[in-house]
């Protein structure tokens, strides 16, 4: 966020924008960064790095949950592109898995089926849990 506010005064300055039009941004930019990084704080996703067993392919897992009666699991996949640093996201909408435990709420990663991966080199992988069945599709 701190860089996307520089990199804006950083241009606005080059083009010589007026002062009025860059205080203006500014006013209502920041509550809404602001208001974005304590959505971020709140979520409090975990990020986990899984490899193929051949090494070749690495998956890049982001999971929350959320308990209320129910559990909700939620995932989002990426990857890392050609660019370093730099990760796709694999799927559109955030996958959720709902569990109705009891007891112990079961990990996310468990959940999800970390230990029953299922690596197609090259194309994907595929979870399977007693929960549900994920496939995550690399050429997405």
């Amino acid at each position: 966020m701190i860089l996307t506010v520089i990199s804006f005064y950083l241009l606005a300055w080059s083009i010589r924008i007026k002062r009025y039009w860059v205080v203006a941004v500014t006013v209502i930019a920041l509550p809404i960064l602001v208001m974005s990084l304590f959505a971020h704080l709140i979520a409090d996703s975990s990020f986990d790095t899984v490899e193929s067993p051949t090494g070749k392919e690495k998956l890049l897992i982001e999971h929350r949950k959320a308990t209320l009666g129910e559990t909700a699991h939620l995932y989002n996949f990426y990857r890392n592109t050609a660019f370093p640093g730099v990760i796709k996201k694999l799927n559109d909408d955030m996958v959720r898995i709902i569990t109705h435990e009891n007891g112990k709420v079961p990990d996310d990663l468990e959940v999800l089926g970390i230990n029953n991966a299922e690596w197609v080199e090259g194309e994907g992988v595929n979870f399977h849990s007693n929960y549900a069945e994920i496939k995550v599709n690399f050429k997405h």
